[in-house]
């Protein structure tokens, strides 16, 4: 992280009435999904976070998360299910792969890497993966995470972005190598610290996303991670300029 807290740049209220589990973004709309029951309702906003629909799935899933994979293709994993299912249409879902092998915690979310090769579950700090066929490919211990954070319901959920891996308790996030390394951690200034915000906590659109509560406020926030690496600051961009245009002089005059 490139500093120790961080302020929302994008909220939106949320629509569904039962417990919140993760958000997603398929390059066009946020989705957002409830757990509870097989009825369970999850929803379809637009860019700015204006409701478009909700619905119960078709056929129903108890979501513990929604995400998306390198196409953009809306994913899903319900309560208890080893099974991935994919959105063909708003409110109705098909099958796509079985997760098999391994060991899924009923309530883990699973969500899909940065590369869109392997889909990846987390449960009281043993973050479990999968490839695209379902194969179980193994596991990894997160170095220290114990305690309150490792315990339910936020000790099931993970986010990713880049080669990092993220998990949130109480307003602060943490993050992780893929090899369970603990890279540090930030503060999320008004972050949730509700039974909700610790089950819906997601990476989407650039941003990590935690909602205050059920039918609350999503905020998101720009924690400066891209494929394990800061963004640059704007002076830090101003000086790698400066820097390149100084070494495109040096080598003009090697040449003349």
């Amino acid at each position: 992280f490139t500093q120790p807290s961080y302020t929302q740049n994008t909220t939106f209220t949320d629509a569904d009435p039962g417990t919140t589990m993760t958000l997603a973004w398929d390059g066009v709309n946020y989705y957002t999904a409830s757990g509870g029951s097989q009825s369970s309702p999850y929803s379809k906003y637009a860019a700015n976070g204006t409701l478009i629909a909700s619905a119960s799935p078709s056929p129903g899933i108890d979501f513990r998360s929604v995400f998306t994979n390198s196409s953009n293709n809306l994913l899903a994993r319900g309560y208890g299910s080893n099974v991935i299912y994919q959105q063909t249409s708003f409110g109705h879902f098909t099958s796509l792969v079985t997760l098999n092998g391994g060991s899924l915690d009923s309530q883990s979310a699973v969500v899909m890497n940065s590369a869109g090769t392997e889909y990846l579950a987390q449960s009281a700090g043993q973050v479990r993966s999968w490839d695209l066929t379902g194969n179980y490919l193994g596991a990894i211990t997160l170095a220290g995470f114990s305690g309150s954070q490792a315990s339910y319901p936020q000790g099931r959920g993970l986010a990713i972005v880049g080669n990092d891996l993220l998990t949130y308790y109480n307003g602060t996030v943490n993050a992780w190598s893929m090899t369970g390394q603990d890279l540090g951690s930030a503060t999320l200034i008004s972050g949730g610290t509700s039974f909700d915000s610790n089950f819906s906590y997601s990476y989407a659109n650039d941003q990590f996303w935690v909602v205050d509560q059920a039918k609350g406020t999503w905020r998101g926030y720009d924690i400066g991670l891209t494929g394990g690496q800061a963004v640059p600051e704007p002076a830090t961009l101003a000086l790698l300029g400066l820097g390149l245009f100084g070494i495109a002089v040096m080598r003009k005059k090697r040449l003349m």
